[in-house]
């Protein structure tokens, strides 16, 4: 009996005494001639996991008698996995200008790829192939075929941290944080580019606000080997004259306003106190400093720098943050006691009460006097509303994230994630810091979306900051770029990630992923330095055993890693880096608790 499909209907067709119809036999013919002859090539086999996508070559050659007038061959590529689930990934069509020639056969080369879930852990890439009729859409299949079993997932094996929380509660304190703006200039240029318009309308906030009194200081400055006379003082004066002229067209509440202007023209100090709090190795640092207080002049100074290790560094992320101006506010106000702002946020958040009720700085404290989230989620939404300062912005964010990180709903947990991003987007505009551009990155990391992720740790780098965060950021950033597949990128940036366990941790993974065994155990072993009996750790070595056919690294690795924790009892089972070892004494041994 003669399977095939004809307008979405399978119909089905003795073949004693009826024969079969032209169109049937050439389709069928087409399917054995495949059958015999195609050859699928799928490199990595097995697959292998991409952070959070599973990425493959797969190259597809037909026989030369397939390509035809008036039938055409195409071949689908789907992933199966669990209980009979199947992902469609791509489809190959060998119709003329849709493949090329190689070795004489028609041949299809694809990039291809799917997303990860654990549950796809234990699968198989298959393909089959269909000929169709281009006439009346007869189509006869090939059997599946198995062109890749299992999905090795040993590059997820990192270690993320992504931390940020909320801001310093002020208003303990008799007056509120220095409110900062930060607006960065080309090189050598003292005029504000497009760059800046989203912070400019920050300083109209500034101006719109209606206080008794404002004190503001403009610091100008200007990086090493810039040009041009009083350049500091000029990039300060370009903003002195933006604040008052707003002034005169936006500012109704006839408060006084003190502005003082700063020119930071000792370039080599500044570079100096930047470089202290950067994130270079030691030794470099010490390089560079012992540089810049030495004797040699300013271009002097310039020209040597380019010789020394750091100077890679110093170029992407502290020199262009010297290109620049900082505006700083200061504003004095008074406090209530927290049994009355409590009660009156309560009432806010119920809508019982106007949020202006209470200033920013009253209601963000107020929010830290409750553990509920949706109660602090509507006194922070309330605070933007009354001041629209950053604090506020970015205690919203954070909120949104914790929400997130609660919620199990992919879709849920996303669109929570989403308005996280565009709260502490909205921070960062009037407080553009390291440690505010550090959590977007965060944020847009948890989300999946790391080509934002890694715009956003690069930008964090650029503005500088404690030496601590810088490193923190670094090794969020090689993460990303482990997950990503770009491990000498990550090897890059854990020079300056200082010496944690994090980043010995990832350092030992990428090694293992450029097959570097030697290199990894030593990263290894240095992270269960800083965290004895780490049950990941141990896993990753057991893993480094199982490679290199060390037989007892594989058995101890893995027995401790089961003793420190029983999910990797599970892991292992289910893991293709141990599938040669099933039967043998280490891996039975090292599972028997």
């Amino acid at each position: 009996m003669q399977q095939y499909k004809k307008s979405n209907t399978y119909i089905f067709l003795i073949t004693i005494g009826l024969g079969i119809g032209s169109s049937g036999c050439t389709l069928q013919r087409m399917v054995k001639t495949a059958e015999k002859h195609q050859q699928v090539t799928v490199l990595p086999s097995p697959l292998v996991t991409n952070g959070e996508r599973v990425e493959f070559e797969l190259k597809a050659q037909v026989p030369e008698k397939l390509i035809r007038d008036k039938e055409v061959y195409k071949m689908d590529v789907y992933y199966t996995y669990g209980n009979e689930q199947r992902e469609n990934i791509a489809t190959y069509n060998f119709s003329i200008g849709e493949f090329v020639y190689e070795d004489q056969k028609p041949t299809i080369l694809k990039q291809l790829s799917f997303p990860y879930a654990p549950e796809k852990a234990k699968g198989r890439l298959m393909v089959q192939g269909r000929a169709m009729d281009k006439k009346d859409n007869d189509i006869a299949y090939t059997d599946p075929e198995q062109v890749a079993v299992g999905l090795n997932t040993t590059g997820l094996l990192l270690v993320r941290n992504n931390a940020f929380t909320f801001a310093d509660d002020q208003y303990a304190a008799s007056t509120d944080s220095i409110g900062r703006v930060v607006f960065f200039f080309e090189a050598n240029q003292s005029k504000l580019n497009d760059l800046s318009d989203e912070k400019l309308k920050t300083l109209d906030q500034y101006v719109l606000d209606n206080v008794a009194a404002q004190d503001i200081r403009i610091i100008g400055m200007r990086a090493p080997g810039e040009k041009g006379n009083e350049l500091a003082r000029k990039r300060a004066e370009t903003l002195e004259n933006y604040y008052r002229q707003k002034m005169k067209t936006l500012d109704y509440s006839g408060k006084k306003v003190n502005i003082v202007i700063t020119a930071e023209d000792n370039t080599i100090k500044l570079l100096q106190q930047k470089v202290e709090k950067s994130a270079l190795p030691q030794a470099q640092k010490q390089e560079v400093l012992a540089l810049l207080q030495g004797p040699l002049s300013e271009r002097e100074k310039l020209e040597a720098l380019q010789n020394t290790a750091g100077y890679a560094y110093l170029q992407k992320y502290v020199l262009p943050s010297l290109q620049a101006a900082e505006v700083q506010f200061n504003y004095n106000r008074s406090r209530r006691p927290d049994y009355e702002l409590y009660v009156m946020a309560q009432r806010i958040a119920n809508d019982q009460l106007d949020a202006d009720a209470l200033t920013e700085d009253e209601l963000q404290h107020a929010a830290t006097l409750t553990p509920i989230l949706a109660e602090k989620r509507k006194l922070y939404e309330a605070a933007v509303k009354t001041t629209d300062k950053w604090p506020a912005y970015y205690n919203l964010g954070v909120v949104y994230k914790e929400m997130a990180s609660k919620d199990f709903r992919p879709a849920a947990k996303k669109a929570l994630l989403q308005k996280a991003i565009h709260n502490l987007t909205y921070a960062s505009y009037r407080h553009p810091t390291a440690e505010m551009n550090y959590s977007i990155a965060s944020a847009y990391h948890q989300l999946g979306e790391n080509d934002k992720a890694l715009e956003f740790y690069e930008y964090a780098l650029s503005l500088g900051g404690e030496e601590a965060l810088l490193q923190q950021i670094f090794a969020d950033k090689a993460a990303l770029e482990i997950e990503t597949g770009r491990y000498d990128d990550a090897i890059a940036s854990l020079r300056y990630a200082g010496d944690s366990y994090q980043t010995n941790m990832n350092l030992g993974l990428s090694y293992l992923l450029k097959e570097n065994y030697e290199g990894a155990e030593e990263f290894y072993l240095k992270a269960l330095e800083l965290k004895p009996d780490d049950a990941l750790a141990y896993y990753s070595l057991a893993i480094i055993g199982a490679r290199t056919q060390k037989e007892e690294m594989l058995k101890q690795g893995l027995r401790r890693a089961v003793n420190a924790d029983r999910n990797f009892m599970q892991k292992a089972i289910n893991d293709i880096e141990f599938e040669a070892y099933r039967d043998k004494p280490a891996y039975k041994e090292a599972l028997i608790q």
